[in-house]
């Protein structure tokens, strides 16, 4: 009974915490969308101090002793910002997510989670690894939660947005979409070569491929445009790794399949989007990628997970591939040129 009640503080640190990483929902399911968020920054606000809010009040509650003193300014103000961000989003379907913050904010007005016990703390290794473990996961989270919102249209403006794309869905919610973009000092045929031939078994994907070998995968971008990797048609499989990587672990061929090609225009992949050469009036070429993210239903755990394990990562490496194919494609370009 003793060692069940030691538990209780920390169970609730790890709920206040998940409850936050759980608004990883709201963008997910369609609020805030990139065109709106440009012009109205408040939305993200709120958003953001509840998220990093509840994370803070939970590591205290977890025992981040420097955390201790601010537990209940925290939850109070991370559970009045969340109340007001699902006002203004009007899901009603986050019901449980209105009546947990109700619950924090009393517990944090009140001052009621100070009777929780505290678990009997022994220094050594092993609890400071653990401790900061915890933290550091936390806090991963939360930026990674945070920070959402903000790159999923690294380097879009609003014409963008409202561009009509090869891959569009019939009933389009550009809310709930992902959008990069990089412009290139080069024509669409000059950067063609270049997209048309990614792939594990071709070009590689131009982005941090040391990183990808360190994973396993047998990639090695390539640095020149090889003819035998210039063709595409609908039905081909762009690999993503070697066939049976972790013992099929994600099955035979983990890839994307061709959906739809335009030379020098447009190659849309099933499960990850479009890649889409729009050329400008100066020459240039506007380089987007659009895919489809959320769902109107996405339950909260799912879209934190997806946040935290996929969607930062996949950043990271999409933004490489995509300002590397701008640096080869204007080498390429200027080369010609000479």
């Amino acid at each position: 009974m003793r060692t069940a009640r030691a538990g209780l503080r920390p169970a609730f640190g790890l709920l206040v915490i998940a409850h936050g990483l759980a608004h990883a929902v709201m963008p997910m399911r369609g609020w805030m969308d990139p065109a709106t968020l440009a012009l109205d920054f408040a939305p993200f606000l709120l958003y953001a101090i509840a998220v990093a809010g509840f994370t803070v009040a939970g590591l205290g509650l977890l025992g981040v002793r420097r955390l201790n003193p601010v537990v209940r300014p925290a939850l109070v103000l991370a559970s009045a910002y969340s109340l007001i961000s699902l006002f203004v989003m009007g899901d009603g379907g986050l019901w449980w997510g209105r009546a947990l913050d109700v619950i924090l904010l009393l517990t944090g007005l009140s001052g009621a989670y100070r009777y929780l016990p505290h678990p009997e703390t022994r220094a050594g290794a092993v609890r400071v690894a653990l401790e900061s473990f915890a933290a550091g996961a936390a806090v991963y989270g939360a930026i990674a939660v945070v920070a959402w919102p903000l790159h999923r249209a690294w380097g879009s403006d609003p014409a963008d947005h409202a561009l009509p794309l090869p891959g569009d869905r019939a009933a389009r919610n550009p809310a709930l979409e992902l959008q990069h973009v990089v412009t290139i000092d080069a024509p669409p045929q000059e950067v063609w070569p270049w997209l048309v031939q990614i792939g594990q078994d071709r070009a590689g994907f131009y982005s941090y491929d040391w990183l990808e070998r360190a994973f396993g995968v047998d990639i090695h971008n390539a640095k020149e445009i090889r003819p035998e990797w210039q063709s595409r048609q609908a039905g081909d499989r762009v690999h993503a790794t070697q066939a049976n990587y972790l013992r099929g672990l994600f099955g035979a061929e983990p890839g994307w399949t061709v959906t739809e090609v335009q030379p020098n225009r447009a190659m849309v992949l099933e499960y990850w989007g479009a890649f889409v050469l729009e050329p400008t009036a100066d020459g240039r070429t506007r380089f987007i990628i659009r895919t489809k993210v959320g769902d109107e239903h996405m339950p909260p755990w799912i879209a934190a997970l997806d946040m935290m394990a996929f969607e930062t990562p996949h950043f990271i490496m999409q933004r490489r591939m995509m300002l590397r194919i701008k640096a080869l494609a204007e080498a390429s370009a200027g080369a010609d040129a000479l």
